[in-house]
């Protein structure tokens, strides 16, 4: 009897693991006949894969479902197709873009919304906006360096081809310097000489 109660036990269980499984599926099952899908392209798209998570306005509304290259005459496009809960309405005029996430920094598509007054239907394309890559920052990056060796150089130049000049404004810019501030400081403590100086010059007029 013993035996047959923990056989019955056993039975029991699979049978709700089996009822779980079931309703999990059935509710994922619904979820996906409640989507809709949308295309967007980028010409750079690290890190995105099917699965990858869809956002609007940072929340999360859909998944990559597919990825293809597509080539075109001058270029390759990576073309991504979306599947969006019903729910999350895109307008005509939004962006798609990839962004980062968490701590590991995964990719998702984010769409940005937009203004128009129109939504995009299914199979509609989503315009996108391609990230900046890292090789390019890095090239725009040695670039201004190159310059600014060239420009400090040419300083450089100017002022050891013209040291004596120069030092001569410095100088120039150091004395009247200290003159504005003794003039300041005259002023400060004697403030009836700014009306001398008035009447002085009405005085002249005449």
């Amino acid at each position: 009897m013993k035996k047959f109660t923990n056989e019955l036990k056993t039975g029991l269980v699979i049978v709700l693991a089996i009822i779980v499984g079931v309703f999990f599926w059935l509710k994922t099952s619904n979820f996906k006949s409640e989507v809709y899908k949308l295309k967007t392209s980028f010409s750079h798209a690290e890190g995105i894969k099917e699965n990858s998570i869809v956002t609007l306005a940072g929340i999360e509304v859909g998944r990559v479902e597919n990825v293809n290259f597509v080539y075109e005459p001058n270029a390759t496009k990576v073309e991504l197709t979306l599947a969006l809960d019903k729910s999350a309405k895109i307008r005509e005029d939004s962006i798609a873009f990839i962004g980062t996430s968490g701590f590991i920094g995964d990719a998702y598509i984010g769409v940005a919304s937009g203004n128009s007054g129109t939504y995009l239907k299914e199979g509609a394309t989503i315009q996108s906006e391609d990230p900046i890559e890292a090789r390019e920052l890095m090239k725009k990056a040695d670039k201004i360096a190159q310059n600014l060796d060239l420009i400090l150089a040419d300083v450089k130049n100017i002022v050891s081809d013209n040291k004596e000049k120069v030092d001569g404004i410095v100088l120039n810019i150091e004395q009247t310097a200290i003159n504005f501030n003794e003039f300041s400081d005259d002023i400060k403590r004697h403030p009836w000489k700014l009306l001398m100086k008035g009447s002085d010059k009405k005085d002249k007029r005449k």
